[in-house]
């Protein structure tokens, strides 16, 4: 849910940026091009981001105590399970569930209902309608990715530092003897906020010497504890995480908008309204911009995104109320296409003009509005079937294509820098 912000609602959305490094403290699981073995302890065991060594490389520290460095370009190793300890929030947003305000981490909204919002915990916890995809929007201005119902999915248990967890001193301990000495023991109580900014980065520890406290998991990257004997800490759809690394690597602009990208106003009114204090404000000839695309012109001093619209108009923006559309430039040539050899791992870019790949897909696969979405991103060819049709997944789902509506990504764009959008 997107309730009517205050006029300084959206002030702090300025700051966020969507980076790949800024993702220090975010917990994370095992990705889909994983090959490490039992370093992390396990599918669907956690860890600590604690640096990027580039944009390509991260550093991990896992909760077993298990540090090594991963990819997050090109391959993926990583998924992000939670970015609350980052500071990464959507304001203006409220969990239709358990009232949480704003949403910390990423947010999940319905792509059936009207204005309807889950946090993580409620999403992964089956709450609301399991037969409803839902859009996962990892920061505020970034693409929406469109999911399969949780109905259909597989659920991971995961594990790690959660309450009932048994624990020592880990690599970042700075407390002195509160643990009772170097390898003493203690039982995890309860994650908590390390900080008001920085959800879900700590937990409450029980030492068997008596002493309490609060110690850091995920704050700035911090791993004060090791944990001996993990504990379950619920389980999530794991093939809806994001992959570490999907977003970009420092390319996009303030809230991952950048000049030439075009958006679209998709709040309520009065939300946009409330939004837009501070940022340039509301007017009546503002009416034109609500439900007609828009293409960013400029990026000011403020952070605040200038649009261009086709009656020549010029509007400045609060970043939070506007919403990415997903278009390509790339032009497929359908005879060119249909030669291309395809493989099970091929990265492919889907056809971005809309009408035109409504009529290749007749007799492949067809076409559904739930596709548009995947209109001129990258994806990973999963399967090929007989008569040639590909199986394609892109953004967190899979659809079947007529080859002749995607093209294999050519070298330039085939090296680690490609993004699954």
């Amino acid at each position: 849910m997107e309730p009517v912000a205050n006029a300084n609602g959206g002030t702090s959305n300025r700051v966020v940026r969507v980076n790949v490094m800024d993702g220090v403290g975010a917990r994370v699981v095992r990705g889909p091009d994983w090959k490490w073995g039992k370093q992390d302890g396990g599918e669907g065991h956690v860890g600590t981001v604690r640096n990027f060594e580039s944009p390509e490389e991260v550093v991990v520290v896992w909760d077993n105590g298990t540090a090594a460095n991963y990819r997050c370009s090109g391959a993926f190793d990583l998924r992000i399970l939670d970015s609350a300890p980052t500071g990464m929030k959507h304001d203006g947003t409220m969990c239709d569930t358990c009232r949480m305000q704003p949403i910390y981490g990423l947010r999940w909204k319905c792509a059936e209902c009207t204005n309807y919002d889950l946090c993580s915990a409620c999403y992964h916890g089956d709450k609301h309608h399991l037969r409803h995809r839902f859009f996962r929007i990892n920061a505020p201005g970034t693409d929406r990715a469109l999911l399969e119902p949780r109905r259909k999915s597989k659920k991971v248990p995961i594990r790690g530092i959660f309450p009932g967890a048994r624990v020592v001193r880990g690599v970042d301990w700075q407390w002195e003897d509160q643990d009772g000495g170097n390898g003493r023991r203690g039982k995890v109580t309860e994650i908590q906020d390390w900080s008001a900014a920085s959800p879900r980065s700590a937990a409450y520890i029980i030492w068997d010497n008596g002493s309490k406290n609060l110690y850091r998991v995920g704050f700035e990257g911090m791993s004060d504890l090791k944990v001996v004997n993990d504990s379950k800490g619920g389980s999530v759809y794991r093939d809806h995480l994001p992959l570490l690394g999907e977003q970009g690597s420092g390319r996009s602009g303030p809230n991952g908008l950048q000049i030439g990208d075009q958006v679209n106003v998709d709040l309520d009114l009065e939300i946009v309204q409330s939004l837009q204090h501070g940022h340039g404000g509301w007017t009546d000839g503002m009416f034109e911009t609500l439900g007609t695309t828009g293409t960013v012109v400029g990026i000011d001093e403020d952070h605040d995104i200038v649009v261009a619209y086709p009656s020549g108009n010029r509007w400045t923006f609060n970043p939070a109320v506007l919403t990415k559309v997903c278009t390509g430039t790339t032009n497929i040539n359908e005879n060119t296409a249909s030669r291309q050899e395809f493989a099970v791992g091929d990265l492919v870019q889907i056809c971005s003009d809309v009408e035109r790949i409504k009529m290749l897909q007749r007799g492949h696969g067809e076409w559904a509005e739930a596709m548009m979405p995947t209109l001129g991103k990258i994806g990973r060819v999963q399967q090929i079937y007989h008569d040639g049709d590909l199986k394609v997944e892109v953004g967190g789902t899979s659809w079947t294509y007529n080859p002749a509506a995607v093209t294999k990504v050519i070298a330039a764009l085939g090296h680690s820098h490609v993004l699954f959008l």
